[in-house]
């Protein structure tokens, strides 16, 4: 065990309780399970439509719940965090996904208990995925606190993949109930797993406190008249849109080319599975350049592109390619677009710049989607969203272009702790 003082406190010990490891990967499987009701539908909307006797728009709800609700929950949850812990909020989050993760099994025959159970499902939500910083702060020493982050957002898009491989499977080769009843139990077993085996904190601190974020309308308000961190907003917006439209109508996008839900399928996890090594590989190039823009620049410009192949081609092999490059831009710019509005809206603190984009990323993935679908009914085709996509994407460009690095990047120095600067 590590028992450390803190500098200028000789009362102040810590310790790295063992157990922190147990209880980070004891919360994985929630989070996946979580992530997994998200897309159970969106690599099988065929199958899903036909099931349940109802059109496409009305599966796309089963994606939509999940942004709606996020909007919704993401503050009471937050609440719950900071008032009694993350422990009530685990409770809270497993108990309600498991339940109605089972109830939409048990209701499998009826697309409205099913779409009902879906939006509690969803929002459960905020109250698993909103401790990711949580849980490290209890359990973690400083120096790990990211990587444990990290791993708990990793379970998200681990969530992701799951559905888009298994969904098609599991619909082609036996039947939808069943689908819904494996998705249950890993429910139920991950909710028992996190509520009965999970601690709020070990006997001993792992170290400092983590500082207290805000999120006030103060700081809201200090954030939309910063022109800088405005670009960052519009280009979450519409990326992270992007994003959450591809993944979601993954079949409906590829089924007039005559590709299969299993196809389809794949094409949505090379997607992710890029997209994972991007949000790995191009922060750490960023942060080794000591450069935002030009990364901003070059993947954004690419992007419209990318959504223009995976609209025309019609080779599986340059599908699979096109959507990989896609994801791993995609989300491998994220990171580096956060820390970038985190760097651009000092002082105002990370939490309220985060809060801000993420919520600004749920409201567009709703709208998104919802004029996704309305354009593909009106035209009954899928060229003209599609289309609709590539403008948007790029009409990131002429924005990228004027943004400006950071001033902890500016003149090619590295980032400086601003309470350092005298």
């Amino acid at each position: 065990m590590d028992i450390k003082s803190e500098p200028g406190n000789q009362n102040a010990v810590y310790r790295s309780d063992p157990f922190r490891w147990g209880i980070l990967f004891l919360i994985v499987p929630i989070i996946v399970s979580s992530e997994i009701f998200w897309l159970t539908f969106a690599p099988i909307a065929s199958y899903a439509q036909d099931y349940f006797h109802t059109s496409a728009q009305s599966i796309d709800l089963f994606a939509m719940s999940y942004m709606l609700m996020y909007l919704i929950f993401t503050l009471p949850a937050s609440w719950v965090i900071e008032r009694f812990g993350y422990r009530a909020s685990l409770i809270i989050g497993s108990l309600v996904t498991a339940v109605f993760g089972i109830a939409r099994f048990a209701f499998a025959g009826s697309f409205t208990a099913v779409l009902a159970a879906q939006f509690l499902i969803a929002a459960a939500q905020p109250f698993l995925v909103n401790i990711s910083t949580k849980v490290p702060a209890n359990w973690f020493p400083p120096a790990e606190r990211s990587t444990a982050s990290g791993i708990l957002v990793m379970a998200q898009y681990i969530g992701f993949i799951v559905p888009m491989i298994v969904s098609p499977w599991l619909a082609e080769q036996y039947d939808m109930r069943l689908l819904l009843g494996v998705y249950a139990a890993i429910a139920l077993v991950s909710a028992l797993l996190a509520i009965f085996f999970t601690r709020e904190k070990p006997v001993t601190p792992p170290g400092p406190a983590a500082p207290a974020e805000s999120m006030g309308l103060l700081s809201m308000g200090r954030l939309f008249l910063n022109r800088n961190f405005l670009y960052v907003l519009i280009i979450s917006f519409i990326s992270m849109g992007i994003f959450n439209t591809i993944i979601t109508m993954i079949e409906q996008i590829f089924k007039p080319r005559d590709i299969s839900s299993a196809d389809a399928g794949f094409i949505g996890a090379a997607f992710v599975i890029s997209g994972i090594i991007g949000a790995v590989v191009l922060p750490l190039l960023s942060d080794k350049k000591h450069r935002r823009i030009p990364f901003f620049i070059i993947g954004i410009s690419l992007m419209g592109l990318l959504c223009a192949g995976l609209t025309f081609l019609t080779s599986y092999p340059l599908l699979l390619a096109v959507a990989a490059l896609l994801g791993f831009l995609i989300m491998g710019l994220a990171p580096i677009l956060f820390q970038h509005g985190a760097e651009v809206a000092y002082p105002v603190q990370e939490g309220a710049s985060f809060g801000l984009i993420m919520l600004m990323g749920q409201i567009s993935g709703v709208v998104m989607i919802y004029l996704f679908g309305r354009i593909s009914l009106w035209t009954e085709s899928i060229l003209w969203p599609m289309l609709f996509l590539i403008v948007l994407a790029a009409a990131q460009i002429p924005l990228v272009v004027r943004m400006k690095e950071s001033p902890l990047f500016q003149g090619n120095h590295l980032p400086v702790n601003p309470e350092r600067r005298a």
